[in-house]
């Protein structure tokens, strides 16, 4: 017992952290002063004309700027508010015509009146992005109250709050003020604080079918009675932003106004938040456990793809499970919610899905209209927050029928099977090939890693590798190692001076007579390098550098040493140049002349 009047204790104080019954709040002390420039005044109109133009004949007015004169006679202080024409034509009730045409009077030039309303559009609209909901009122009748009786400061607190929406064709067109068909809620701020600290009932506003602003400002006016110098100004109309969205927060969370079986103050959620915390609840299932095994196709209603972590979330929010669900931009949150909010409509439960800024619900809902369960949503925000708009959504949504889902059983099975097939696939390709320990994802990774990098595939290939352990792998991969860091130090054997040699022992006695035998064959390599220098020399040819050009010199110079005698001069006839192909000609014949005869003495 004593845990819920702690409880109840704590709810409360959380509850008054949402008032602000200060005259800070703007439902309580409205500015008047002229140096606001956000609000505007509209002048010389009644509430009454204005309510029936604006809210039962569904019409939009606009603003009538004051003439630059009139606005000089009225910073000086001369004739008024405004020019009253005195010859003006009364209409059939007795009104002005100014009062029941579709303008709205106000004391700007049109170039101030233009740029009011401009930055009154500019932030209305910028909060409904934001935030989700619309706080652009037009006040009709204000209550001028005091905080004491001894108090000389003025308060002037809304009465009737219109949500209203401006809007225009063009930049160059007029704004215009329409009724957005939202409630016409009571001043709640107001109401609280004439009950706290008045004992005042301030009377709730009816329905808009229902409601007179007159009658109401006369029923206002009845209950401040007794209240010296309080006064309700009935004409006294404002366009500004009120917000008393935390004051029905402050209502809402009021347990006395929830069902007896569901009261708020006995919910689960209210303790931990409030009193006793949450204490973390074990896995559905471990971290390693294939979730594949524990969630059968049927309950995993996924509308958008899921990895394996967003699929255990979407799990868990399907079992009742309490959770939190973060991390950066990209990683899939909203997905993940679209999927939850789909699994449990399916389930035939109701989702209230409720966000600080308006962006992050419609993403959501964007998610849910492209795959074709946006008309399940029921949008309760920014302008889609009025009973026509809930209308229409409801009548859509029950003029769809019921969906029809065909072969539920068979699509079941289908999907089981395929998965079956996509795990085996899994399984086998990390399942490692004989007693090598590779598996295919992992051979092919390291191919891809090297094609990658540049590297070709060797041109030879291994003797049945699929049947090394890895332990003779390791031991292949250290022989291997080993002939790179020889051949680096040796060279490649085929190059190596002592290729060929098969002798594995070499003794003493062997090794001194190999040494005499090299240092004579050296000597003599000194000696063939000099003179096939200078042979080459004579030659006019360049000078050999292993044995194979060495050879090539020898029978070059042996081939000159058999030529037959000529003179010399004749070297120099042009015929050598101006007739080079008969030439040509000529050697090409006595060498097929040699052939034939090499061939006919056989």
């Amino acid at each position: 017992m004593s845990s819920q009047i702690e409880l109840d204790a704590v709810l409360e104080n959380a509850r008054r952290e949402l008032l602000d019954l200060t005259t800070r709040n703007r439902l309580l002390s409205t500015s008047r002063s002229e140096a606001r420039s956000s609000r505007l005044e509209v002048v010389d109109e009644l509430s009454e004309e204005v309510f029936r133009r604006l809210v039962v004949e569904k019409k939009a007015m606009s603003f009538l700027p004051v003439a630059e004169a009139e606005a000089e006679d009225m910073v000086k202080g001369e004739d008024g508010l405004l020019f009253q024409p005195g010859d003006q034509a009364l209409m059939d009730e007795g009104l002005a015509a100014r009062h029941t045409d579709d303008k709205l009077q106000t004391r700007l030039t049109s170039d101030r009146l233009q740029k009011r309303l401009l930055k009154l559009s500019y932030d209305a609209k910028t909060y409904e992005e934001e935030q989700g909901v619309s706080i652009l009122y037009l006040a009709l009748g204000f209550l001028r109250w005091y905080e004491d009786p001894n108090s000389k400061v003025e308060r002037f607190a809304p009465l009737l709050l219109l949500p209203v929406s401006l809007e225009r064709q063009s930049a160059s067109s007029r704004f215009k003020i329409r009724y957005t068909d939202d409630d016409i809620a009571t001043n709640l701020s107001l109401q609280a604080r004439l009950k706290l600290d008045f004992d005042i009932p301030l009377p709730d506003v009816p329905d808009v079918e229902d409601l007179s602003p007159s009658e109401y400002f006369r029923a206002v006016a009845k209950a401040v009675a007794n209240q010296a110098r309080w006064e309700v100004l009935p004409n006294d109309i404002v366009l500004w932003f009120f917000s008393f969205s935390k004051f029905l927060m402050y209502r809402d969370l009021d347990p006395n106004t929830w069902p007896e079986d569901r009261k708020l103050d006995r919910h689960s959620l209210i303790d931990g938040l409030l009193q006793t915390g949450f204490r973390g609840e074990p896995q559905i299932f471990g971290d390693d456990t294939p979730i594949d095994d524990v969630i059968p196709p049927a309950d995993m209603i996924h509308v958008l793809d899921a990895d394996s972590s967003q699929a255990v979330a979407v799990e868990e929010a399907r079992r009742g499970r309490n959770l939190v669900i973060q991390g950066p931009p990209g990683t899939g949150k909203s997905q993940t919610l679209t999927n939850i909010i789909s699994a449990a409509v399916k389930a035939g439960r109701t989702v209230l899905f409720v966000a600080e800024k308006m962006a992050a619900l419609e993403v959501v809902r964007r998610r849910l209209d492209n795959i074709g369960l946006g008309d399940m949503c029921l949008e309760l925000h920014s302008n889609k927050a009025n009973k026509r708009s809930v209308l229409q959504d409801l009548e859509h949504t029950l003029q769809l029928g019921q969906p029809k889902i065909e072969n539920v059983h068979q699509v079941c099975a289908e999907l089981n099977a395929c998965r079956e097939r996509l795990n085996r696939h899994l399984q086998i390709i990390h399942t490692s090939i004989g007693p090598s320990g590779v598996t295919p994802y992992q051979a092919v990774g390291e191919f891809v890693r090297l094609r990658a990098q540049g590297t070709r595939p060797p041109e030879f290939k291994l003797r049945d590798p699929l049947r090394w352990s890895r332990s003779e792998y390791q031991k292949k991969i250290g022989l291997l190692r080993d002939l790179v860091e020889q051949v680096v130090l040796l060279g490649v054997p085929n190059e190596h001076p002592w290729r060929g040699v098969e002798l594995d022992v070499v003794l003493p006695t062997d090794a001194d007579r190999i040494k005499a035998k090299v240092q004579t064959v050296l000597g003599r390599l000194n000696r063939l390098a000099e003179t096939s220098g200078r042979l080459a020399a004579l030659l006019r040819v360049s000078a050999p550098e292993n044995a194979l050009q060495v050879s090539q010199l020898a029978q070059l110079a042996q081939r000159l040493d058999r030529a037959p005698a000529m003179d010399r001069r004749s070297l120099g006839n042009r015929v050598w140049r101006d007739q080079r192909q008969q030439l040509d000609g000529l050697l090409h014949a006595g060498n097929e002349y040699v052939e034939c005869r090499q061939r006919l003495h056989g």
